[in-house]
């Protein structure tokens, strides 16, 4: 299980013991949604600092950020095979496509 903080952190964390396997750093404001890549592999989340990030829960590392994703703080995140849609207060959403 994944959830992401006001303290700008994401956690990892193993269900059945309750405990926090990883913990992961790197966006500039409140983390503000998450979701898993259909792989296992990836974790991607987006911030109120307007940046999308990806995540390789192998090791807990950004794999790749967009910036500056949108113009305003992204509220939301989903994936449906290969494509991403996310929202923004800015009242948008954008789909990006992954490869």
């Amino acid at each position: 299980m994944a959830s992401g903080s006001r303290d700008k952190t994401i956690k990892i964390w193993e269900v059945r013991s309750g405990r926090c396997v990883i913990t992961m750093v790197g966006h500039d404001n409140w983390v503000t949604d998450l979701v898993f890549h259909p792989s296992g592999r990836f974790l991607l989340s987006v911030s109120d600092d307007k940046s999308i990030r990806i995540w390789d829960l192998s090791n807990g590392r950004c794999f790749k950020k967009i910036l500056n994703a949108h113009s305003h703080f992204i509220s939301s995140i989903d994936m449906k095979g290969k494509y991403v849609v996310t929202g923004s207060v800015d009242n948008t959403a954008k789909v990006w496509s992954c490869r």
